[in-house]
């Protein structure tokens, strides 16, 4: 049984209501009509739920630092580690800039009421062909965070182990310390802005995988840290350190976010947007803990059918707006005029996610072949063995 089959489990629980959730969000018929000054409690609810970059975050920086860790357990030089992870993250960042240039969802823009669609779904929807723009480009969507993230983890925790300074302690006050940094994320975002606007790109180049939309190095690279340290817990049997720490950032976030003015839909990088990172740091903590419990249970239908969609998560996500623009555009050709309330765009988000579900059964049954996952796989065990290719392969 796998040792971590738990978090594969919650990466395809939070993959599977981001599937949902994307395409209830962009195929809801009033979306460019919401008050987002006094928003449905329904829509902030949705707006919440959304924000699983986070656990993501965390997922794979356990997961990276669970293969570092028994690589060089193996006896694989420091040197060798790190080129495993620079060619896993450069996958990954290929991955990512192909996705949201050619099938991935689109940037709203409330004050036009339009869409800056990828190249693939603006075809399906309108039958325009049109290129990509450097709103895209720049965009730091979950996939490029999590590239990002494998290649700084990937650097840093080698030379940690090297030197054993992989402690809780070390990795705590690394995590601590980039969250902290991340404030900084509030007043550099203004100078981003400024100078996409006065075309510095010198600048734009330089912070823009620090403070960009939507999931830039501060925090998620914070995040990432989390899970190294829950890893190092855990090896120590400490992990109930984690049920003093989670509590605390929870909290402390929900006691920020209420006391602060709501700006969550609009969407602003302050002080309400940092509460919201607190929190979900510390729920996701809880979540991991909880699903981690999930190692010793005997594996059931619904255990297995988010645990194939976490283990190949990438072909779901890569594909999921091409798949949602095409059901949509059929039932518009069926139903001229189809539209969708809150209501039924949800019920449509979750049909596609359950789909998914469905067809992630199907290629297990070929051992993921020929899946974006399997192809990453093999590309990192040219290096050493790749634990996603064995997972994929079980």
């Amino acid at each position: 049984m796998n040792r971590y089959r738990g978090l594969d489990v919650l990466r395809g629980f939070g993959v599977f209501f981001l599937l949902g959730l994307h395409s209830a969000f962009y195929y809801f018929g009033g979306l460019y009509h919401l008050d987002l000054n006094n928003p449905p409690l329904i829509i902030t609810i949705l707006g919440f739920l959304l924000m699983f970059a986070g656990l993501f975050a965390i997922l794979s920086g356990f997961g990276h630092t669970i293969s570092m860790e028994r690589d060089f357990q193996n006896g694989t030089p420091v040197g060798k580690i790190i080129k495993k992870k620079l060619v896993a993250g450069l996958v990954i960042l290929v991955v990512a800039y192909a996705y949201f240039i050619f099938t991935g969802p689109g940037i709203v823009h409330f004050e036009t009421e339009s869409m800056n669609n990828s190249i693939l779904v603006e075809l399906i929807q309108s039958g325009t062909l049109v290129g990509t723009n450097w709103e895209r480009v720049l965009y730091i969507d979950s996939l490029v965070m999590i590239g990002t993230n494998i290649v700084l983890l990937g650097v840093l925790y080698p030379l940690l182990m090297k030197k054993k300074w992989n402690t809780p302690w070390v990795l705590g006050g690394l995590a601590v310390g980039v969250m902290l940094l991340s404030l900084l994320r509030i007043p550099l975002y203004s100078v981003y802005l400024n100078a996409v606007d006065q075309g510095q790109w010198w600048l734009i180049l330089l912070l823009n995988g620090l403070v960009n939309k939507n999931n830039p190095i501060l925090p998620f690279f914070a995040f990432a840290l989390t899970g190294a340290l829950v890893v190092k817990l855990y090896a120590l049997k400490k992990q109930k350190i984690i049920l003093i720490i989670a509590p605390i950032l929870l909290v402390g976030g929900i006691i920020a976010y209420t006391q602060l003015p709501d700006t969550m839909l609009e969407r602003l990088i302050d002080m309400k947007w940092y509460s919201i990172m607190v929190a979900q740091l510390g729920i996701f903590l809880l979540m991991v803990m909880l699903f981690m419990k999930l190692n010793s249970v005997k594996t059931n239908p619904i255990t297995h059918f988010f645990e194939r969609i976490g283990i190949a998560s990438l072909t779901a996500f890569f594909f999921e707006s091409i798949l949602s623009a095409c059901v949509f555009r059929l039932l518009s050709a069926i139903f001229p005029g189809f539209n969708l309330d809150i209501t039924g765009a949800l019920i449509y988000g979750f049909c596609l996610a359950f789909t998914w579900g469905f067809i992630m059964m199907l290629i297990e049954k070929f051992h993921f072949r020929f899946t974006i996952d399997a192809l990453y796989g093999k590309l990192v065990s040219k290096i050493t063995p790749s634990h996603k290719l064995e997972r994929l392969k079980e």
